[in-house]
């Protein structure tokens, strides 16, 4: 009987270490089974985080080009602290200056009805209104000409863009350069009083001075030989980056307010 109990003590004894094997065994397979999962879970999360990082960036990137191409005239008047209703609005484009050839070919050169019509479509355009809000951001007295929107009854301030009052004084230059013709005209600015033609013209002068030298176009052009004449003469077709003037034309006339006799 003893000897029974022993050798039974015996195989229960191997059976049990047995067991202990297999269960150790399992226990570490699950466990590297375990960390491999926890591994590839971490992988994945990673591999998800570099996506997304990835993707913000190219967004980034893709918004700040944008940014540079249409807002960068906002960006600019924010940093030196001005304002204008229009700043969102502005886009830049490539262009190259092409003068036509002959020059009287253009549609802006000569007293033609249809170069008064090229001209009273980008110098004559209507004004606009700033808001009540915006309107201290002009750094402009109160008491300025106030206008009420037919289209939703607002109330704010009379404004133009100085692009048109500019081109506005283009044109009386051009206009003084046929007196003969405009003089005769009632509806010209140069059939007035001398004295009151001049002044006009010496305001025009100054403000296209301004406006020139404020600009400063930094483009250059080259000089090239030209078949019979004598020595180099220039190029001024250049390449320039511009503001798109229909888009600004654009809102300026969908923006217009009443007529004022101001």
């Amino acid at each position: 009987m003893e000897k029974y109990n022993s050798s039974q003590l015996d195989s229960d004894d191997s059976r049990s270490s047995a067991d202990c094997e297999k269960t150790s065994f399992l226990n570490n397979h699950f466990i590297k089974e375990t960390s491999g999962s926890r591994g590839m879970l971490w992988l994945t999360l990673l591999n998800l985080f570099i996506f997304m990082l990835s993707a913000m960036t190219l967004v980034c990137a893709v918004f700040s080009q944008r940014s540079t191409s249409t807002h960068s005239a906002a960006k600019l008047m924010d940093q030196f602290d001005l304002f204008s209703p229009a700043m969102h609005v502005v886009e830049y484009h490539k262009t190259k200056f092409e003068l036509p050839n002959p020059l009287n070919s253009s549609k802006y050169v000569g007293i033609t009805n249809d170069v008064e019509d090229a001209w009273m479509d980008i110098a004559y355009l209507p004004d606009q209104m700033i808001s009540m809000d915006d309107f201290p951001k002009l750094q402009k007295p109160e008491d300025s000409l106030k206008v009420t929107d037919p289209k939703t009854g607002e109330t704010g301030y009379r404004v133009g863009l100085e692009v048109f009052h500019q081109l506005h004084c283009l044109n009386l230059l051009r206009m003084s350069t046929y007196p003969d013709y405009y003089t005769k005209l009632w509806w010209s600015d140069t059939n007035d009083k001398p004295e009151i033609v001049r002044a006009h013209l010496d305001h025009c002068i100054e403000i296209l001075r301004m406006n020139l030298m404020c600009l400063s176009d930094i483009n250059v052009f080259t000089f090239h030989n030209v078949p019979g004449k004598e020595g180099a003469w220039p190029d001024y077709e250049s390449q320039h980056v511009c503001r798109n003037f229909d888009q600004l034309k654009k809102w300026a006339n969908d923006n217009a307010m009443p007529e004022a006799d101001v």
